[in-house]
C-alpha cells in the first residue's frame, strides 16, 4: 500500500517536470514595456510656470493693438516735428544736433521692424527722444529762420523802393507792408508755417511791384526811342499783362500778379532790344555811307592816319554788335561816323587846294604860253 503511494507521488512530479520544462521551450513572452522607476524616455513637456513665463516676455510677445497704435502715434510725432525743423533750416543752422535727432529716428525706425512688445516699446522710446530733439532743434533754429526771412523781406522792399515803389504805387507797398508785419507778428507767436507763408507773400508782392516798375521804365525807354515800330506785337502783349498784373495784385491774386509781371518785363526787353540792334544797324549803314564818301575822296591816302583811326573804331563797332552790345555798337558806329566825315572834309579840302594850285599852274602856264606868241610875234614883225 505505501509502495503504491509512493509510486503516485513520484509520477505526479514527474508530470510537473515534463509541464515545467514544455513551457521553457516554447515561445518566448514579450519584453516587458514597464520602465524603471525614474528613467523617461519621451520629450520634456514644458510646464505650467515655463509656460506662463514665454507668455508674458515683451521679447517674444507679438505687438498687441495698443502696442501698434502708440507706435503710430510716436512716428506720427516725431514725423511731423522732424518736418518742422527741417523747414526752419536746421539741418544747415545746427548740423550736429540736427546729426543726433536723426539717430533716434532711425533707432526708431529699425527697432519697429521687429514685432515684439519689446521691440516696439523702444522704437516707441526712441521716437519719443526723436521727437523732443526735434523740437528743441526747431526752438533754436527759429529765431535764425525768422530773422533771415525778415532780411529777405526788407531786401525786396528796398528793391520795391528803389524802382519807385514808394511814388508811383504807395498804396499797393502799404498793403505789402501790412502782410509783411503779419508775418512778423506770427512768427513772434511761434505759428511758424502760417508765418511763413505770410513772409512769402510779402516778399513776393514786393518783387511784383519790382517787376512791375521794371517793366514800365523799360516801357518808357521805348516810346521815348521810338522803338515800339519794330516789334509791335510784343509791344502790344507786354502793355496787357502789365495791366493785367496790376488788376490780380490790386485782387491779392498773388501768382497771377507775378507771372503777368514776369512777362510784360520780358517781351518789353525784347521790344527794347529790336529796337537797339536795329538802331545800331541804321547807325552802321550811315557810318559805312560816310566811309565810302572819304574813300570816294582817296581820304584813306590824302590823311591816312585819320582814316585808318576812323576805320579802327568802325571795326570796334562791328565786334561790339556782334556780341549783342547795341547801344555801345550805335554809339561807336556814330563815332566812326563823324570821324569818317571829318577825314572826307579835310580830303576834299585837300583835293580843292591841289584842283585849286592845279589850275593857277595852269593859268601861268597858259599865260606863259600868251606871252611867249606875243614875244614870238613882235619878234617876228621886227625881223621884217
Amino acid at each position: 500500500m505505501k509502495h503504491k503511494l509512493f509510486v503516485s507521488a513520484l509520477l505526479g512530479v514527474s508530470l510537473i517536470l515534463m509541464g515545467l520544462i514544455s513551457c521553457s521551450s516554447g515561445p518566448k513572452p514579450a519584453a516587458s514595456t514597464i520602465e524603471e522607476p525614474g528613467v523617461q524616455t519621451e520629450t520634456p513637456k514644458t510646464t505650467a510656470d515655463e509656460k506662463a513665463s514665454e507668455s508674458s516676455d515683451p521679447s517674444k510677445l507679438p505687438p498687441d493693438q495698443a502696442a501698434e497704435s502708440a507706435l503710430a502715434e510716436a512716428v506720427a510725432r516725431a514725423e511731423k516735428s522732424r518736418k518742422q525743423a527741417f523747414d526752419l533750416e536746421a539741418p544747415t543752422t545746427f548740423a550736429e544736433d540736427w546729426k543726433k535727432a536723426e539717430d533716434f529716428f532711425l533707432m526708431g525706425r529699425e527697432k519697429a521692424q521687429v514685432k515684439t512688445q519689446l521691440s516696439y516699446s523702444e522704437a516707441i522710446t526712441a521716437y519719443t527722444k526723436a521727437t523732443d530733439a526735434y523740437d528743441e532743434l526747431a526752438l533754436k533754429a527759429l529765431p535764425l529762420y525768422a530773422e533771415a526771412r525778415r532780411q529777405e523781406m526788407a531786401k525786396a522792399r528796398a528793391d520795391a523802393v528803389k524802382a519807385g515803389a514808394d511814388q508811383l504805387l504807395p498804396e499797393q507797398l502799404a498793403v505789402a507792408d501790412k502782410v509783411a508785419d503779419k508775418a512778423k507778428t506770427q512768427y513772434e507767436g511761434g505759428d511758424y508755417y502760417t508765418a511763413a507763408a505770410a513772409a512769402q507773400e510779402a516778399r513776393t508782392r514786393y518783387l511784383i511791384l519790382k517787376t512791375g516798375l521794371e517793366a514800365y521804365s523799360v516801357q518808357e525807354e521805348i516810346d521815348r526811342r521810338d522803338f515800339a515800330k519794330y516789334d509791335a506785337g510784343n509791344y502790344s502783349l507786354a502793355e496787357q499783362k502789365l495791366q493785367a498784373s496790376h488788376q490780380a495784385y490790386d485782387a491779392g491774386d498773388i501768382s497771377p500778379a507775378q507771372n503777368n509781371a514776369e512777362e510784360a518785363l520780358l517781351r518789353f526787353r525784347l521790344v527794347l532790344n529790336k529796337g537797339r540792334e536795329m538802331n545800331a544797324s541804321s547807325r552802321s549803314q550811315a557810318a559805312q555811307a560816310e566811309r565810302q564818301a572819304a574813300q570816294d575822296l582817296k581820304a584813306n591816302v590824302a590823311v591816312k592816319s585819320d582814316f585808318e583811326r576812323a576805320q579802327a573804331v568802325f571795326a570796334d563797332a562791328e565786334q561790339a554788335f556782334k556780341a549783342e552790345k547795341y547801344d555801345e555798337a550805335a554809339d561807336l558806329y556814330a563815332e566812326a561816323e563823324t570821324l569818317f566825315a571829318d577825314v572826307k572834309t579835310v580830303a576834299a579840302e585837300k583835293r580843292a587846294q591841289a584842283l585849286e594850285a592845279m589850275q593857277a599852274a595852269q593859268q601861268k602856264i597858259t599865260a606863259t604860253e600868251d606871252a611867249a606868241k606875243k614875244a614870238d610875234t613882235v619878234l617876228e614883225g621886227g625881223s621884217r
